[in-house]
């Protein structure tokens, strides 16, 4: 449940940095049209909050075959540090002090991809499945935050648990991408610096919040592996023990 609700956090809060990249193309799709139709925008978001759940499924299935080959304490733990750093990094961003990493690569996969002529094209139409399509394609573009959520998935170490944590990171997402196109012209004021810079800030602490975590998870696993082992190091001492008094209780006998 922990990693679910740090997963909605990340897609909520950090849904305000996707409003430059995805928002622009939220804003392309509605304002080739007359009139905002929110039924496609739905369908839009939908597309996209499916493909972060099939993502969750896989990296659940990953998590999965790495705890039966052993070792998925070191991994989880990897995961979870590269998980906070992410945050971290996408926070700084956030508030202004940093540039986004992802930026160049995501505007030329936007390209290769030619989304904004299939925006185009969707838009045109009526139907909710070709404004579908485009969220689905729009999931899979290169952004940190999903890189984040991804990685908070393989360390749930089930489908179950790794969807679950991905489709509320895509839930979180919504809100801020269902006013893409009305967030965009108000985050033009001068309060928009301020604004980020504290959301920032709170993703940035979500992310310090997440490496303590795994951190304190991996003393856990630690400690509950010295104090098994002292446990039966001693029960072995007891049981070494045992015949030796038994055996002078017998020498003593007449």
């Amino acid at each position: 449940m922990e990693t679910i609700l740090i997963a909605f956090s990340v897609g909520f809060l950090g849904s305000m940095h996707c409003i430059g990249m995805c928002g622009g193309l939220v804003s392309a799709l509605s304002m080739t049209r007359s009139k905002l139709w929110w039924g496609g925008l739905s369908a839009y978001q939908a597309g996209r909050v499916t493909t972060y759940l099939i993502l969750g499924l896989i990296s659940g299935l990953v998590g999965s075959s790495l705890k039966q080959l052993g070792g998925f304490d070191q991994v989880q733990f990897l995961l979870t540090l590269f998980a906070g750093l992410i945050m971290i990094t996408f926070g700084l961003n956030l508030a202004g002090w940093m540039p986004d990493p992802f930026a160049r690569f995501g505007t030329r996969v936007i390209g290769s991809m030619r989304l904004v002529d299939r925006i185009r094209s969707a838009a045109s139409r009526s139907t909710p499945v070709s404004w579908f399509g485009i969220g689905v394609a729009n999931g899979l573009l290169p952004c940190g935050l999903v890189y984040a959520a991804l990685a908070l998935s393989v360390t749930a170490g089930g489908m179950v648990e790794a969807g679950s944590s991905m489709l509320a990171f895509g839930l979180g997402t919504v809100p801020a991408m269902m006013a893409a196109p009305v967030l965009v012209n108000l985050l033009a004021a001068r309060k928009r610096s301020l604004v980020m810079k504290l959301l920032g800030v709170i993703v940035i602490v979500l992310g310090l919040f997440t490496m303590i975590r795994g951190t304190s998870l991996m003393h856990m696993l630690h400690g509950g592996s010295a104090g098994d082992g002292t446990a039966a190091h001693q029960m072995h001492d007891g049981g070494e023990k045992m015949p030796m008094d038994h055996g002078s209780m017998n020498h003593s006998m007449p």
